[in-house]
């Protein structure tokens, strides 16, 4: 019988957070609705963000779907087309710009035509750092033949011959029988009918009211939509609103719906106020409650609303030690209890001793306003209490409590002005010693990166703390992230920051750069590029360069991962200097040893099976051997890693590779310039 280890206690914690919080019913996720009886505005699972940022970036059949189903019609222009027949164009076209200015509803305007063409359908990524067009031979194209493409020009001068390369983006579709939809504003591209192959569309903003009705479309059952947005004061809401933010008060008016019968004034005033963020409550709030305990216990729900209320009290008591508030605050029979202080702070306690707001999207407005309202020193000391709360004595940390404040990250990050995300680095420390928080960690991580909110920040911060960081666990959290979703969307970024990383010259942080190269070599798409950056770095004459051998064995523990690799190679001129050069560096030391070696011999066991992989083997040997000087010694060392392959005691068992291995040797022989005729 086998047992889990038990998770390591972090010696610099003597007191457990999360012994006495029981796991208790608990709802995984509820799109902020009401669920099961636990009421009000609960922050969505990190996981399902996740996947909603990943839908929308591939382009899902599921994401296109619910699009088109909440689409609001718009004209299309020339000529005021609806959907269906500027979708009708697209088919017959198949290449299409599409011009609008940012925040009009564009790419949901791009996603209703493709919802007109077959699946499957992928978004282009481009360069992040640089906000500009890859190359085109960069562009992870899919080899499942016909696709449609989606390709939004960043905004600014730094694409440079747009023209150009807008071009070659529709060659390069044209080859594979597909589609493409390109997102371009006026200032990017002056002219836009002037680029050949493409048909220029526009397209008109949504009419704001229809919009948000059809947000709503599915409350109708439950709630008189039409009047509601007549009632003040949504209409001056609606007034200048972009399409993303008429979707965020569609959320909000889901969230105050909690009980339909309530007067349409209440449900709407409340609805504008949690869009608003509680700004004009929570001062006048925090101006009427000056008792620490009720503000802090204030704090402690907005982390774990919907938790068992006496385990929220006794996590206030652990805040208000974190913060060394005097003793009366933790406890005492003449400080406020459970009951009072959930009446003090907009909260009722149900049957099951649950605790919850009552006002729609309380908790998340509670964080954004202390965050904007006390010091970095209080935030600091506040992530690091919220850290701390799956914590359990002796034992795995508790993944439900932990869940719940990541979720509160993500909440809170996304609403903030300026969305920057520095307190992700506390949790992700605290938490990645631990195995089973870590795939929570790399979910917060990517989705935080991948969120329109705050996802530029993040990204940079990826790439500032691999290049600066010296916290080896937070390089090898940034590593794990870039081995995983993050790719899809941001595939160049990637592999920049795993490039910095692979030169810090870390064994844990290398450990991590080359697990994430095998993730990354496991996505078809992902292949060519991750090869060329593991080649690179098996050329280089730096810390990167055992990197690159570590990795490129990994990428070849398999029969099948070693036909992918050759294959590459073979394909591929360029890749195969950049190899000599490896191979040169390589064997003009001691050469190949450990993983790499026995990379190399299954390399030359794929040669036995295909003579096309043993003139490849053959020709990098025999170009990286008589490079410069030492080259009789470098075939010396060629040929004994032939016989260590294809030992002499083995060749009556083992003819195919006794042949190759004499072919192979025979070819170093002549190339030897020692003993060349």
């Amino acid at each position: 019988m086998t047992t889990d280890p038990i998770e390591p206690m972090d010696p610099d914690i003597d007191e457990s957070y999360a012994d006495d919080l029981d796991d208790g019913p608990y709802i995984e996720e509820n799109s902020g609705q009401a669920a099961s009886r636990v009421e009000g505005d609960m922050v969505q699972n990190v996981h399902n963000w996740l996947g909603r940022y990943k839908a929308a970036r591939e382009l899902s059949d599921a994401f296109v779907q619910e699009t088109i189903g909440t689409f609001v019609e718009r004209f299309y222009g020339p000529g005021g087309l609806p959907r269906e027949a500027a979708a009708g164009i697209l088919r017959e076209r198949r290449h299409v710009l599409l011009v609008a200015e940012p925040g009009t509803g564009r790419r949901t305007a791009a996603v209703g035509l493709l919802g007109g063409v077959p699946s499957p359908r992928r978004e282009i990524p481009t360069d992040d750092d640089q906000q500009r067009l890859l190359p085109v031979d960069e562009v992870p194209w899919s080899s499942y033949g016909p696709s449609a493409y989606l390709l939004t020009v960043p905004p600014g001068s730094r694409n440079g011959r747009l023209r150009e390369l807008l071009i070659a983006y529709r060659e390069a579709v044209e080859k594979g029988d597909s589609y493409l939809v390109v997102l371009v504003d006026r200032k990017s591209l002056e002219r836009p009918e002037d680029v050949p192959g493409f048909t220029v569309l526009t397209v008109t903003a949504p009419e704001r009211e229809k919009l948000l009705s059809q947000l709503l479309d599915d409350q109708r059952a439950r709630l008189d939509v039409d009047t509601l947005l007549r009632t003040p004061p949504i209409p001056a809401m609606l007034e200048g609103a972009t399409p993303a933010q008429i979707a965020r008060l569609s959320h909000r008016i889901r969230a105050a719906v909690g009980n339909p019968q309530e007067p349409l004034a209440e449900i709407a005033g409340k609805s504008v106020q949690a869009y608003q963020n509680w700004d004009e409550e929570l001062a006048t709030w925090f101006e009427d409650n000056v008792d620490a305990r009720t503000r802090l216990f204030l704090i402690a729900l907005a982390f774990l609303q919907g938790g068992q209320a006496t385990n929220v009290l006794h996590a206030m008591e652990k805040l208000a030690e974190k913060l060394s508030e005097p003793a009366n605050v933790r406890g005492g029979i003449g400080a406020p209890g459970i009951r009072q202080l959930a009446k003090s702070v907009n909260a009722r306690i149900d049957d099951e001793h649950r605790i919850v707001f009552t006002l729609p999207s309380y908790n998340v407005a509670i964080l954004r306003f202390v965050h904007a309202d006390q010091s970095k020193a209080f935030r600091t000391r506040l992530w690091s209490w919220a850290s701390d709360l799956p914590m359990r004595r002796g034992g795995s940390p508790n993944v439900r409590v932990a869940g719940q404040v990541a979720s509160a990250m993500l909440a809170v990050t996304l609403a903030l002005p300026g969305a920057d995300a520095p307190e992700v680095r506390t949790l992700t420390e605290r938490w990645w010693a631990y195995q089973t928080l870590r795939p929570l960690v790399v979910d917060l991580m990517t989705a935080v990166a991948m969120s329109p909110e705050a996802g530029a920040a993040m990204r940079g911060r990826l790439n500032q703390w691999a290049v600066q960081s010296g916290s080896v666990t937070l390089l090898c959290a940034v590593a794990a992230v870039c081995g995983g979703e993050l790719a899809d969307a941001y595939p160049q970024a990637v592999l920049t920051r795993l490039n910095n990383l692979a030169g810090r010259g870390i064994d844990d942080v290398t450990d991590g750069v080359v697990d994430a190269v095998r993730s990354l070599w496991g996505r078809p798409l992902h292949r060519q590029a991750t090869l060329r950056r593991v080649v690179d770095w098996t050329a280089a004459q730096d810390r990167r360069h055992d990197v690159g051998l570590r990795a490129l064995a990994a990428i070849s523990e398999t029969r099948d991962r070693v036909a992918f690799l050759l294959a590459e190679l073979a394909g591929d001129a360029e890749l195969r200097a950049g190899l000599v050069h490896a191979f040169t560096l390589l064997f003009t030391g001691e050469g190949p040893q450990g993983e790499f070696r026995e990379a190399l011999f299954r390399w030359l066991d794929a040669a036995i099976e295909d003579p096309a992989y043993e003139d490849l083997i053959t020709d990098l040997m025999v170009r990286a051997g008589g490079i410069g000087q030492g080259a009789s010694s470098r075939f010396a060392r060629m040929s004994d890693l032939l016989y260590d392959w294809q030992p002499l005691a083995r060749d009556a068992e083992a003819p195919a590779a006794r042949e190759a291995r004499d072919r192979l040797n025979e070819r170093l022989h002549r190339a030897n310039p020692l003993v060349a005729p």
